[in-house]
């Protein structure tokens, strides 16, 4: 049986979602009006606990309905993972013909990772009509969910170039290092013969691995919405599609011109419904339009702990879609019940960030040194979120003799992106004892590349003190995270 390791799906998790962000910012940009579908598609935040979702794709166009299925791959090609034996997790659920599947390439650039500027769409039905002529892949692992990659034969071009000319039987390119490349459009397959069909044309320039230049589906569509009437979700609620009542519940939460009609239906199945996601999500949609059912009702499973906890933690996230002070209120006292197992209060804390921009109304504060230290590391991390210029003498006041808090907000101010040296600078000079000491700490962890030429100008006074950190410890070879994670490993192999 295999696992991946944390850092594995993590870079999986990252990559999806770096590429979901893209193709819906390429989108926008050809003038869909592109919602989330898929709770959490453009985040890399991992949960432990989750609800067990609707296999729904990852993104919504308010205005036709269409639905879009992100696909961003390190190595690009037209593939989709299906489960041989369990509908519900076959590749097309949840997608209608007329719904696109989008395909981005994604590069490491150092820690994080980018997506190319070009997509390559296709319809579902288009997909579906060649089925035939994908090619099953290796089973992924039981913790991948036992599915199987399916491959559309495709062409892409490894080296970035343009296209010189396009036949019916190939693509002739020139490669950026000016080697002409043809690539022939008949492949083998399994019933015989197939030709590719091009999706490129004479002058179009391609990058290194980014662009499809034929495949085995007719079209490729461009990313530019078509003008239409807007899409009828009303008429989705009565669907028995689950996965489509669920997308059109979502939607009329983000339609207040039509908040009047969809009030009253939305309330229906907030209360009604079979499914309790879908009940959720109508109760996220009233709250969202300014309902004071929907409000209560996530206020309810927020403050009962007999709901069950993934319902409890799925409404945690979805107050940390709607800022404002009913979800600050709602996450801070998610924070506060030191009853509420971590990982939830951990949400309210990962929460608070995304509705307020005041670190005091937040609460934050007093959470960075939370007995719970997994409460206690979202904080800081949270926390380091909202750091900037006219709040960090604020939070500073509170670093001195208590020495939990204290590396808590330092933490916090560390991880933070603020340029916070001058101000560090100025408060030593104000400062004495243990607070000194801690402000001392965080010029020497931010090191001498980055704030040794400004303190020599500006207080060199501190130099000698810095220096010794800085030689000694932030410079210091043995505390490299690499070097000290052999000695470590190395001390776990000595037998006493």
């Amino acid at each position: 049986m295999g696992f991946k390791s944390n850092r594995e799906f993590l870079r999986n998790v990252s990559i999806g979602a770096v590429g979901t962000r893209k193709v819906a910012a390429i989108l926008r940009q050809g003038g869909f009006r592109i919602i989330e579908l898929e709770r959490y598609c453009c985040s890399i935040k991992i949960w432990a606990t989750k609800i067990k979702r609707l296999r729904v794709p990852d993104l919504l166009c308010l205005e036709s309905g269409i639905r879009i299925e992100c696909r961003a791959k390190a190595d690009l090609k037209i593939t989709m993972s299906h489960s041989v034996n369990n509908p519900d997790r076959a590749w097309d659920k949840g997608l209608r013909d007329h719904d696109i599947v989008a395909f981005i390439r994604c590069w490491p650039i150092d820690d994080t990772w980018i997506a190319s500027d070009r997509v390559a769409i296709f319809r579902v039905g288009d997909m579906r009509s060649t089925w035939h002529l994908a090619k099953p892949g290796q089973r992924k692992s039981a913790s991948e969910g036992s599915e199987v990659p399916f491959t559309w034969p495709t062409m892409v071009a490894k080296r970035a170039g343009r296209v010189l000319s396009v036949s019916r039987d190939s693509i002739s390119t020139q490669l950026a290092g000016g080697r002409k490349q043809t690539y022939r459009l008949l492949r083998k397959s399994g019933s015989g013969r197939l030709r590719l069909v091009p999706h490129v044309n004479v002058g179009d320039v391609f990058g290194d691995g980014d662009a499809i230049l034929a495949s085995a589906l007719r079209v490729m569509l461009t990313p530019s919405a078509s003008p239409s009437q807007r899409y009828d979700f009303f008429s989705d609620l009565e669907s028995d599609s689950t996965e489509s009542v669920y997308a059109a519940v979502k939607a009329l939460g983000f339609l207040p011109d039509v908040a009047a009609v969809s009030r009253g239906r939305l309330s229906h199945l907030m209360d009604h419904s079979e499914d309790g996601r879908i009940r959720l999500e109508a109760a996220a949609s009233l709250a969202r339009l300014g309902f004071e059912e929907g409000w209560d009702s996530i206020s309810r499973i927020v403050h009962d702990h007999d709901v069950a906890r993934e319902y409890r933690m799925e409404s945690a996230l979805i107050l940390a879609e709607m800022p404002g002070r009913r979800s600050l209120d709602l996450l801070r006292g998610l924070v506060e019940d030191t009853s509420n197992d971590s990982e939830l209060r951990a949400a309210g804390a990962w929460g608070l960030a995304e509705v307020s921009t005041d670190a005091e109304l937040t609460g934050l504060v007093a959470h960075v040194h939370d007995s719970d230290e997994v409460v206690a590391v979202h904080a800081i991390l949270a926390l380091s979120r909202m750091v900037c210029s006219d709040n960090l003498e604020a939070l500073l006041r509170h670093v001195g003799d208590d020495g939990r808090q204290s590396a808590g907000l330092v933490q916090a101010v560390l991880l933070s992106r603020l340029d916070f040296v001058p101000h560090i600078v100025r408060l030593i000079r104000a400062s004495s004892g243990q607070r000194r000491r801690w402000l001392l700490y965080m010029l020497a962890c931010r090191g001498r590349t980055v704030c040794g030429q400004y303190v020599s100008d500006h207080a060199p006074e501190l130099l000698n003190e810095l220096d010794f950190f800085w030689t000694h410890q932030v410079e210091n070879w043995t505390n490299r995270l690499d070097v000290a994670d052999q000695i470590d490993f190395l001390r776990e192999q000595v037998l006493e």
